[in-house]
């Protein structure tokens, strides 16, 4: 349970540090009718790093030692997928006159990746242990 408030310890953090970003990009005309696409984008993100986290997790404790690199795989195809499927349908609902409804969407993904990427080689360094 101490690993998992240490997760949305950093998973907080990193929302507290990226909707102040968000705020600011949406502060510019180009951006200010793109909202929805960071709203959308967050949740997305965050529902996947909790589902990532529980099945990495139990991955550590898996006497299946291909297991953490599978999920680790799996996550990257669903990730894809879903940024795909999310941008694709933000963009048949909301028709932005422009594409530069993608930069909040490349911001978010980015911290995301970062996020996921720092918590992942923590529970890699537990399993090793």
């Amino acid at each position: 349970m101490k690993h998992f408030f240490h997760f949305l310890f950093h998973l907080l953090l990193v929302l507290v540090i990226l909707i102040p970003i968000l705020f600011y990009v949406h502060s510019f005309e180009a951006q200010k009718n793109n909202v929805y696409v960071s709203v959308y984008s967050v949740s997305m993100f965050t529902v996947l790093s909790l589902l990532l986290y529980l099945f990495l997790y139990k991955s550590v404790r898996s006497p299946n030692k291909q297991l953490f690199i599978s999920i680790t795989l799996m996550n990257m195809l669903i990730k894809m997928t879903c940024s795909i499927v999310l941008l694709l349908i933000y963009k048949a609902n909301y028709h932005p006159v422009n594409g530069k409804f993608i930069i909040p969407f490349l911001l978010v993904y980015l911290f995301f990746t970062i996020f996921e990427t720092y918590f992942m080689v923590h529970l890699a360094d537990q399993k090793q242990n």
